[in-house]
């Protein structure tokens, strides 16, 4: 079944909408008590946790996360993945023709560049901690860490971009299997 392009935003937007609800709402001292099994709360989850409920702390899990790259959760039509940046890294020039992107700053400074051709990245902006960050389809697009320190982010695909699972500890580890994947 093909969704459509307006599915796709809708989905999305929805998702946005609710990731900025749950980030007023929550106070940075606010703790959450686990007093019974079926109401566990999972804040450091080392599997990709897709397709089945889940509630966490995204600010804490994103900033604890020490990998370039890693998978938290993979669904039918979303997926979140978190990212750690090292100073000067890169999510390198890249296209998605048939999905939006959501991008939300937790820690660091970032340079994003946008363009409808790889040749013209005539959007340019500066953010950190807190900024969000939307790349709609058919845009090229680059983030870079122009802070001194680590750059932590989370990222919604809309559907996902990569396979359940995947983690990618380092830059070079990411960029060697995409490599191999394109022969």
């Amino acid at each position: 079944m093909k969704i459509s392009y307006f599915k796709k935003v809708k989905i999305l937007l929805v998702v946005y909408i609710l990731v900025i609800m749950i980030s007023c709402n929550q106070s940075p001292s606010s703790e959450v008590e686990d007093k019974s099994p079926e109401n566990k709360v999972i804040f450091h989850q080392s599997e990709d946790m897709g397709k089945q409920p889940w509630v966490f702390d995204i600010e804490e899990s994103t900033i604890d996360n020490d990998n370039y790259r890693k998978a938290a959760w993979t669904g039918e039509y979303i997926q979140l993945v978190y990212m750690s940046l090292g100073v000067g890294e890169v999510i390198d020039l890249e296209l998605h023709e048939d999905h939006d992107q959501f991008i939300r700053i937790e820690m660091g400074k970032a340079r994003v560049l946008m363009g409808k051709t790889k040749e013209n990245l005539d959007f340019d902006e500066e953010v950190s901690d807190d900024w969000a960050i939307l790349i709609p389809a058919g845009y090229w697009h680059e983030v870079r860490n122009i802070g001194d320190s680590e750059l932590k982010l989370y990222t919604i695909y809309g559907p996902p971009e990569h396979p359940k699972g995947t983690v990618n500890r380092t830059y070079e580890e990411a960029n060697v299997i995409i490599i191999k994947g394109d022969f």
